[in-house]
């Protein structure tokens, strides 16, 4: 496979659980190295790094996780595991600085700068979610990975955390990686899409242009596969009352 991200630009990757997306993400942080060919960051290859040079990439590069609950040690508070990320900045800022990033990226995502003494049970999913991309902006990266970010939240709190994706990379300039399996979430935030199956890239274009004209088969059967709300409402409109459901219809409460 063959991918850029270029500087304040929204990238897609789908495909099915276990194509690879995930194992790809970690490659591009340089947690796995690749077993064939390089992974580029401003145009340097990673395998070529110092260790200065893999702490000042790891700065630039931060990453969002699908469960935020998962990757918080219960047992701190919120403004402790945001300021996790400025390790990587030790002896560049104090801990008056330390305190303003932590405030100012709490407000950032919608949070209260006090919420930064509550512990994580103490928040809503939406709002752990908040918290996670607050950890990933507190180094003040150019590119943010988005692995499955909206993927365990409920449809009105995904479209909530997706209008703050938006804003943030309008305000700070980020640069998006978004892996997702979801296509209604990737064609909503995307300026380009990667299509993936079985560890390869089989498509990529414009998202629009993508999901009009889709080239490829697999492409085709991800988009045959996706819900449709409003032909699902529209099939129902339809039915005689008292009528089952129709066909690969999910009943109500289903």
């Amino acid at each position: 496979m063959s991918l850029a991200v270029r500087p304040g630009e929204s990238v897609g990757l789908v495909g099915e659980s276990g194509c690879g997306k995930s194992t790809l993400a970690r490659t591009l942080m340089a947690l796995e190295p690749p077993q064939g060919g390089a992974v580029l960051f401003r145009g340097r290859s990673l395998a070529g790094f110092s260790a200065a040079d893999l702490t000042a990439m790891r700065r630039a590069v931060q990453v969002v996780f699908q469960d935020p609950y998962g990757s918080f040690d219960p047992r701190h508070k919120a403004g402790r595991l945001v300021a996790e990320p400025l390790h990587l900045l030790r002896g560049e800022i104090d801990a008056a600085e330390r305190n303003r990033r932590i405030a100012a990226v709490l407000r950032d995502v919608g949070l209260k700068p006090e919420d930064a003494d509550k512990y994580p049970h103490e928040f809503s999913g939406g709002q752990r979610q908040r918290l996670a991309i607050a950890r990933a902006l507190i180094t003040r990266p150019s590119l943010i990975i988005l692995d499955e970010p909206v993927s365990a939240l409920d449809v009105s709190i995904r479209a909530q955390v997706l209008d703050l994706l938006a804003d943030l990379q309008a305000e700070h300039g980020l640069a998006y990686l978004f892996i997702s399996h979801d296509l209604t979430v990737v064609r909503a935030i995307t300026d380009r899409v990667l299509v993936m199956r079985a560890g390869r890239i089989v498509e990529e274009g414009p998202t629009a242009e993508v999901f009009a004209a889709p080239r490829h088969a697999y492409t085709r059967e991800l988009l045959a596969a996706s819900p449709d709300l409003s032909r699902a409402l529209a099939a129902r409109a339809m039915r005689p009352a008292g009528a089952g459901p129709a066909a690969g219809e999910v009943p109500s409460g289903g």
